[in-house]
């Protein structure tokens, strides 16, 4: 019964949800020379928002989201379905590459694309409007900025972003482009559903370079159309 659910409901959400946090979720810290870490994790909490998504369904989505950064590389880590599915979301800032990973039950595929199929595919497909206010607070023991975003819908929502880590390059791949520092608080939608992702942990810890690699065994593809798991 897991595997039915699994394979025909949670598939089809966890590839809209990947291609969507894929579009959005930001890469880079501090545009300039910081004193902050160069190397470490943030930790993120994430909540859901949607009246209609069946309960179980809503149990098996992350709870949880760790961003690792080194050499102006990060790779966020999205675990699924009660770890049965795994993305990793690498973006390297030097070289303008972005890969997607995604592992479901023994299925490998690596989605990799160069700047400009990021531009193409990912980074003008929203468009935000950006105010900044001025407005601080800390999060996760960060100094954070609060920016006001408005989107193609005309929905309006604060975010919040640090310019204390060292990493340039800031949001390359991400609609938050405007924004120069890494994403402490924001929220995405897709459709009726609304992902919500607070940073609640940043540590200082070496990262193991396979993290920003492609593994063995990965089926590598470079079309968002066969960004598709067949189980």
């Amino acid at each position: 019964m897991v595997k039915l659910i699994f394979g025909k409901q949670f598939l089809g959400l966890l590839i809209a949800l990947t291609l969507v946090v894929s579009a959005t979720i930001p890469y880079g810290c501090s545009s300039g020379a910081s004193s902050g870490l160069s190397e470490g994790k943030i930790v993120y909490e994430v909540s859901f928002e949607d009246a209609n998504i069946n309960p179980m369904m809503k149990a098996l989505l992350p709870s949880e989201v760790t961003t690792y950064f080194k050499n102006n590389r990060t790779c966020t880590v999205i675990s699924m379905g009660m770890s049965m599915m795994e993305t990793r979301l690498i973006s390297d800032a030097s070289a303008f590459t972005y890969t997607t990973l995604m592992d479901a039950m023994g299925k490998k595929i690596a989605l990799v694309l160069n700047k400009a199929q990021v531009e193409e595919n990912y980074s003008d497909r929203v468009d935000l409007k950006v105010m900044h206010t001025g407005e601080t607070k800390v999060i996760a023991g960060m100094q954070c900025k609060q920016a006001m975003i408005t989107d193609s819908t005309n929905n309006t929502y604060p975010v919040y972003y640090t310019e204390d880590l060292n990493v340039t390059n800031p949001n390359w791949s991400s609609p938050f482009r405007d924004i120069k520092g890494f994403m402490m608080e924001y929220s995405i939608r897709f459709g009726e559903m609304v992902m919500n992702l607070k940073a609640k942990e940043v540590v200082g810890v070496e990262n193991d370079e396979s993290l920003f690699t492609v593994p063995e065994g990965y089926q590598i593809v470079k079309d968002t159309k066969d960004l598709k798991l067949d189980l």
